[in-house]
């Protein structure tokens, strides 16, 4: 969260005349980079995305492609800031004089490699972003940012129940990582009117939307290793309650205050209990939990709120 005297700097730096932003990276996971040049450019900065690789899902919105050096010098000449995603740095040293730089730290490869990626990224970066388990490993001026972002004018919620029944939906691109049939095995237990609808085959962004449509509840996965993704965020823009086994609650709310998806212990303990708590639920009730889901994404992670989180960290250094 931010301090006074930044809220201070923030406002006063708005006023000012536009900067520009350059995020690049080789693979830009979950078209996330993409996502934080269209939140920016939502609150008027000039900002762009960069990328060597599309991504194999196939994202409806991704960046702009570049082969070698020559392609993206324009682009760095002209940006303030650049900022590297995904601990990827494919330009070199060289090209970032004059510049202020930024890297994200989002998953797997800093948090098995964190040491090895703070000695390439410290000494040339004014400000690192993480989120998940990823703090507190030595990255320098770290900042804490939970989450990713949606688009909560393209997801629009859909409230309506698809039957009598309460419907908990899980659609893993990858079992391995939710662990998708021990959820299922786990939901074999749960007594009541409910249907587990659980499909692992992977399919295209537009078919994922429409499978998580039909659900009053999404379970994001089992242990939840590195916090919420973007499965979560979507699921919660759609207007479901999002079940989830994050573990960093009370970071969570020192940076962005009440964190209002449903908690489970991390290995599903009390996965049963709690879908089964729903179950019972009136109408009524689970129409606002819905809603209040959906506003919590609004608040948190629409274009808006997290281009202003970042022109903020921007403005900071």
């Amino acid at each position: 969260m931010m301090t006074t005297r930044q809220k201070r700097k923030f406002k006063k730096f708005k006023k000012k005349s536009n900067i520009n932003v350059l995020l690049v990276t080789s693979r830009d996971w979950t078209s996330l980079g993409e996502q934080y040049a269209r939140c920016l450019r939502s609150i008027g900065v000039d900002a762009k995305m960069m990328i060597k690789r599309k991504h194999v899902f196939n994202y409806p919105d991704q960046g702009m492609l570049f082969k070698n050096l020559e392609d993206i010098t324009s682009y760095i000449e002209k940006a303030d800031v650049i900022h590297f995603m995904h601990s990827q740095k494919p330009i070199p040293n060289s090209s970032l004089k004059g510049k202020k730089v930024v890297v994200s730290h989002t998953g797997t490869s800093y948090r098995k490699g964190h040491a090895k990626l703070n000695k390439i990224f410290n000494p040339i970066v004014d400000l690192t972003i993480v989120s998940g388990d990823l703090f507190g490993k030595g990255a320098k001026n770290e900042h804490y940012s939970p989450g990713c972002v949606v688009d909560t004018e393209k997801l629009k919620p859909v409230y309506e129940r698809q039957s009598d029944k309460l419907i908990v939906g899980h659609f893993p691109s990858s079992t391995k990582q939710t662990n998708g049939d021990k959820i299922a095995k786990i939901l074999k237990n749960v007594k009541g009117n409910f249907k587990f609808d659980y499909n692992p085959t992977r399919v295209s962004w537009e078919e994922q939307i429409k499978r998580m449509s039909g659900c009053d509840i999404y379970i994001e996965c089992l242990m939840g290793i590195g916090g919420f993704g973007i499965t979560a965020l979507e699921s919660a823009s759609l207007g479901k309650i999002l079940f989830t086994p994050y573990r960093f609650e009370d970071k969570y709310k020192e940076v962005l205050g009440d964190f209002i998806p449903i908690i489970f212990q991390p290995g599903g303990k009390d996965l049963v209990e709690k879908i089964e708590k729903f179950i019972s639920l009136p109408n009524d009730e689970l129409l606002r939990l819905k809603k209040e889901s959906r506003d919590w994404v609004e608040k948190n992670y629409s274009y808006k709120a997290v281009g202003n989180r970042l022109l903020g960290l921007y403005n900071s250094i």
